[in-house]
This record gives structure tokens, sequence and C-alpha cells, in this order.
């Protein structure tokens, strides 16, 4: 279906729009069909499609549903995606929403945006948008611990939580 939906999409302008506001209306299509991820443990295969689990689906909408409405506590362990689910659903709104402006924080400025370090956190927003079909990506400017939608006036913001 992924390679369907790839070349529908660039198949026409009007076809494009369609499947944007399918991303902008529902977070799992966006990110089952669109996102992908780094996945440095595997030397063969390092790049592999975000497909969710059914305890993803529920955590990703979750997050998706709590974004600017409240607080989000969750347990979180190692290799479970919630890194990598947070930065989808907020890159979807910064995709999609009008003047969104959201915050990617981590302990240290180098966990927030570290060029060439697949552990930072822009660094993953970067591989997402490197890896998108290019008629889904919005117009933008990409600056230390900043992104901005220059289409729809959204940013994303990074900060450490401590002074380095």
């Amino acid at each position: 279906m992924g390679r369907s939906v790839l070349e529908y999409g660039g198949s026409s302008e009007e076809a494009a729009r369609e499947l944007a506001m399918m991303c902008s209306r529902d977070v799992l299509f966006y990110v089952n069909v669109f996102l992908w991820l780094f996945e440095a443990r595997d030397d063969e295969k390092p790049v592999i499609p975000f497909v969710t689990f059914p305890m993803q689906d529920e955590a990703l909408l979750e997050i998706d549903a709590a974004i600017g409405r409240h607080d989000l506590c969750m347990d979180k362990s190692r290799d479970e995606g919630a890194t990598y689910m947070c930065l989808a659903a907020f890159l979807r709104r910064w995709q999609f929403r009008q003047m969104f402006a959201g915050g990617c924080v981590s302990r240290t400025e180098d966990d927030v945006d570290k060029p060439g370090d697949p552990k930072s956190l822009f660094w993953r927003l970067d591989f997402f948008l490197e890896h998108m079909p290019k008629w889904l990506v919005p117009h933008y400017k990409r600056t230390q611990m900043r992104l901005e939608n220059i289409e729809n006036g959204s940013t994303l913001i990074g900060t450490s939580t401590t002074g380095n």
C-alpha cells in the first residue's frame, strides 16, 4: 500500500493536497504511511518504516490529543518508541497547523540538537523530513535548535534543562 500511496501523491497537486489533508486529520495515517526511522542496531537495514504496534497507536493518539490541552505523563522504557512518537506528533502539528509552537526539551543542548548525532531530537526531526516525499514537505527554515515552517508560521524550538 505504501508505494501506491506515494505514487498517487506524486501524480498531481490535487492528490498531494488530498493526502496532506488526510495526514492533518489522522496522526496514525501520517506516521504509518510517511515516516521512517533510523535503527542504528541494524547494519543491513538502518532505515525502516515507522509502522506502529497497537500499544503505540494508543499512546500516539493520547500524545496527539494532549498537545495544547494538558500535560501528559507516561512511563517510558527503552525501545518502545516514546521519543519518536512525541516527535512525530509535534512534527505533524508543525506541518499542518497554523502558528503551532512546540518545544523539544532534553538534558543538554547536544541531546536536543547536535548535527550528525542520531540521538539528538532535532536530528530525528531532520531525518523524518529528509525521508518524507518532497511533495509533502513544506518550505521551512532550519537553524540551531529551531525549525520554522515558512508556509504556516509554525515553529519547533529546542531547549536544554542545563546550562550546557
